[in-house]
């Protein structure tokens, strides 16, 4: 039985070599292993729905030979939220600026700088800005990890692509 597809069963097996043979995935001079506090990473996402008071973006930060993690910039603006969705990465969420509250599944948790807070996989959540200056925070997730055991699912879990693992 193929459980993954073959570019998904490369990607794990180059995960699991590295792993085993201790080797390092990117070049030891550590070219960009540092981003400057300006530094926003590149687009990935952005979603702004008048009528469901979303408006966020999300930066990917370029640190060079990611495999497992992905860290992301997400950026939500006063009064706003970003959209209600599920999807099969861990994330941690470190709020680097901001009041913020996190719905996870049925709760609701407060979110203020420096709070932390852990998305497990599958479980629906929303953040959404309850201040009056952008809701900034720092996710850390293993969507590198789990696209190579699952493949490319990211457009599964967001509404602006109708995905069926996010929710209006």
């Amino acid at each position: 039985m193929v459980l993954l597809g073959e570019d998904a069963s490369q990607a794990l097996a180059e995960l699991v070599r590295v792993a085993r043979d201790r080797e390092p995935a990117a070049e030891a001079d550590a070219e960009g292993f540092v981003l400057d506090p300006g530094d926003g990473g590149a687009p990935h996402y952005a979603h702004r729905n008048e009528r469901l008071g979303i408006d966020f973006t999300v930066h990917r930060l370029p640190f060079p030979g990611l495999q497992v993690f992905d860290p992301r910039v997400v950026r939500i603006a006063p009064g706003a939220c970003n959209e209600r969705h599920r999807h099969a990465h861990e994330s941690l969420f470190l709020v680097l600026e901001g009041e913020g509250e996190l719905v996870l599944g049925a709760r609701s948790l407060a979110l203020s700088r420096g709070a932390l807070a852990f998305v497990p996989r599958w479980l629906m959540h929303q953040t959404r800005n309850v201040g009056a200056s952008p809701l900034v925070v720092l996710a850390l997730t293993d969507f590198g990890f789990t696209s190579a055991v699952l493949g490319d699912y990211d457009a599964r879990t967001r509404l602006k692509h109708h995905g069926p693992d996010s929710a209006a």
